[in-house]
């Protein structure tokens, strides 16, 4: 929502900045997601790490996302969480911070769990937030399947206040990433895989190129690579100036 919002305020900067974006060819629908995140502790960035689906041809009546951001910009409450739905005419949300945390720049476990019957985000093992079925604002949870799920995602910079890129490259680092299917029979979550990044696994996630409307940094498959056992996306100026300088790995 303050990424949503960031954004649309500045508007100017997607052909100075590159950043990186994957997501998993498989589709889910409900289950639970975990990573262990590592994200910069630098204003005007989010990193991200969330469900997604827009449907065949996208309208925004039938949007559907969960979220887990990292915004140091909302300097009290930089972690948020958002469940995002099309109702069939538009699109609703349903947004909160995680109050009285801040990742900076340590590892942290964040953690999504989605079943028919709720909605929860949890840090560390403890969960922050929980959305049931009789909560208004968790109408996803009645709209049926919502099938593909782009796990992973760092859109950075947005610019506005506090934001500096002079010491760029930026990264977020992700230990890891573990799926669990959800039987509905059981009632319990059913672990399904879990990548280490010892190496990319094409055949399991896609790297974007390109964009989308509106975002501050443009996305190159370059900008995403596995490092001494860490998915590393990086950020950095889109200049070849500053690129033939700044282009380096950890």
């Amino acid at each position: 929502k303050f990424a949503l919002s960031l954004i649309s305020v500045i508007g100017v900067a997607a052909a100075n900045f590159k950043s990186g974006s994957l997501s998993t060819y498989e589709k889910f629908t409900y289950g639970k997601f975990v990573t262990r995140m590592k994200t910069p502790n630098q204003k005007g960035t989010v990193s991200s790490f969330f469900t997604y689906w827009d449907g065949p041809g996208f309208y925004a009546g039938g949007w559907n996302e969960l979220d887990i951001e990292i915004v140091p910009s909302v300097e009290n409450n930089p972690f948020s969480t958002n469940v995002i739905y099309g109702d069939g005419h538009k699109k609703q949300e349903s947004h909160d911070y995680a109050h009285e945390f801040d990742p900076r720049e340590d590892w942290h476990t964040y953690e999504m769990e989605w079943t028919p019957d709720y909605i929860s985000f949890a840090i560390d093992g403890k969960e922050v937030r929980h959305l049931a079925t009789d909560n208004v604002d968790a109408a996803i949870l009645e709209q049926g399947p919502v099938p593909p799920h782009e796990l992973l995602d760092a859109y950075v910079p947005l610019g506005g206040k506090g934001f500096d890129p002079v010491d760029m490259p930026w990264y977020v680092l992700y230990d890891y990433v573990e799926v669990f299917t959800y039987n509905e029979h059981k009632n319990e979550f059913e672990f399904h895989w879990r990548d280490d990044f010892d190496a990319f696994d094409s055949s399991r996630w896609h790297k974007a190129s390109g964009g989308f409307e509106a975002n501050s940094s443009v996305f190159y498959p370059s900008n995403v690579y596995t490092n001494d056992g860490n998915l590393v996306i990086k950020m950095e100026p889109n200049d070849d100036d500053h690129h033939d300088k700044l282009h380096h790995d950890l």
